[in-house]
């Protein structure tokens, strides 16, 4: 499957720490390290911070990109960017996380 078929699709994200699925758009997706960015259609907040993007990476070892589109649901960690973090030349760099604004999600298309 050519998973850059992911790219520009809709998908939503139940995470327990959103109170209610978010709409999101597929904006990219990096093979290296088997990962999403996710655009949201509205900023979700978890505690007291709003985020627009995530980068969303299957949960299981099993799982890949294409799991999404085979099964239309990928269970996936989600690691929120902060709009100062957030790198448009390099949105899948997460090396400045240390914690906050993570949760486990189904991202569904």
């Amino acid at each position: 499957m050519d998973v850059n078929q992911l790219i520009g699709r809709q998908v939503r994200v139940c995470a327990v720490d959103f109170g209610s699925p978010a709409n999101a758009v597929i904006r990219s997706l990096d093979l290296d390290s088997n990962s999403l960015l996710l655009e949201f259609a509205q900023p979700v907040r978890i505690g007291a911070q709003s985020y627009l993007f995530a980068v969303a990476r299957p949960r299981l070892k099993r799982d890949h990109l294409d799991t999404l589109l085979r099964d239309k649901l990928l269970g996936c960690a989600l690691t929120c960017v902060p709009q100062e973090r957030y790198d448009a030349s390099n949105p899948f760099d997460l090396s400045w996380w240390r914690g906050g604004g993570a949760a486990i999600a189904d991202v569904a298309l």
